[in-house]
């Protein structure tokens, strides 16, 4: 190799080094460019999911009161349309959610009886010219939670929106709470027909499929270190059991 190409060559490799260098950048910068393209997309999909499937829940539950009101030959075929728009619904926001996803919780404390009385109002728009009788303790409006507000709101429209939906018009509905030392639980019964549960009794684990809306309900709760449990027994009605630890109920 003469002189000058030996000279030349480590200014070549540099610059073809430099080269490859940037190549890989710019590839680099292609790719980040991409995954926060598709990143975004994925958001917006996912928020469209869930308006979606919020704006099903209403019309479905009001179909479902409907059906309880019209022709003997329409009411079954109506109430099973209002349940599988609700399967619907329930299973597009179940495709969006992670259970195993870290909740951040806003703190704050929320009066009990307040919340109840919204959601029931919710519950019971949602269902139009249906009717449920509800009996509320007069304990409850003694208690107090520490949690985040839009969860617990969550946790019991889900919860009383699956009594109502378990149930008929005029069947009871009632909300109590059983005080412990190291505990407090807020229990819903209804006298409704049960609900079609693979496991009966124990903590809510999964439930797609049912049209219920309990999977994140029982997310919620552990995020608030508590638990969601259900019993149902066919034709004698269901019992669901909300249970928080101590730090998260004040008792007046």
């Amino acid at each position: 190799m003469n002189a000058p190409l030996a000279e030349a060559l480590p200014w070549v490799m540099a610059v073809l080094l430099l080269g490859l260098a940037a190549v890989q950048l710019r590839q680099q910068r292609a790719l980040k460019l991409a995954l926060f393209a598709a990143r975004n997309q994925a958001r917006d999909l996912t928020r469209t999911i869930r308006v979606t499937a919020g704006d099903l829940r209403g019309p479905a539950l009001g179909l479902l009161g409907q059906a309880e009101h019209a022709p003997q030959d329409l009411k079954a075929p109506l109430a099973s349309l209002s349940r599988g728009l609700l399967d619907l619904a329930e299973a597009l926001l179940e495709q969006t959610e992670d259970p195993q996803a870290p909740r951040r919780l806003r703190e704050e404390e929320v009066p009990l009886g307040p919340l109840l009385e919204f959601v029931m109002a919710n519950v019971v728009a949602q269902l139009g010219p249906a009717r449920r009788a509800w009996r509320v303790s007069p304990e409850l409006a003694r208690v107090t939670l520490v949690g985040d507000r839009r969860a617990l709101h969550q946790i019991l429209l889900r919860v009383l929106s699956a009594a109502a939906l378990a149930t008929a018009e005029g069947d009871w509905i009632d909300i109590g709470m059983e005080a412990e030392a190291d505990g407090f639980t807020l229990l819903i019964e209804d006298e409704g027909a049960g609900l079609p549960l693979p496991k009966i009794g124990g903590p809510i684990v999964e439930t797609r499929g049912l049209g219920l809306g309990l999977t994140l309900a029982s997310c919620l709760m552990q995020a608030h270190g508590g638990s969601l449990d259900l019993e149902s027994r066919a034709s004698v009605g269901t019992r669901t059991r909300l249970r928080f630890p101590a730090r998260r109920a004040l008792v007046a």
